[in-house]
């Protein structure tokens, strides 16, 4: 397992949460299944999360240029655009 940093920029508001999961297509769908049970943006939220989904799986997570283990997905599901930035988070043994 991987422990996975998520990003979402959406309305002006940032929201930061952490995932273990395999894989970012897994943590993704882990986010977006408690966005929508959880409804953490209101009315929108399972808007949000289900145009995350088809962006994160049906089109591939977008690797960000020039970083490693870093992606993004995004939606304008739900009116203004949401941008969730994926970042794979080693922690370091202590």
């Amino acid at each position: 397992m991987n422990l996975y940093t998520m990003v979402l920029d959406f309305h002006g508001g940032t929201y930061i949460t952490q995932f273990d999961a395999s894989t970012a297509v897994d943590a993704v769908t882990a986010w977006c299944n408690e966005l929508q049970e959880e409804q953490l943006l209101g009315e929108v939220s399972s808007d949000v999360a289900e145009g995350i989904m088809i962006d994160a799986v049906e089109n591939r997570l977008v690797e960000v240029e020039g970083l490693h283990n870093v992606w993004c997905a995004a939606t304008t599901a739900g009116g203004p655009l949401a941008l969730l930035n994926i970042i794979e988070t080693h922690i370091a043994a202590g």
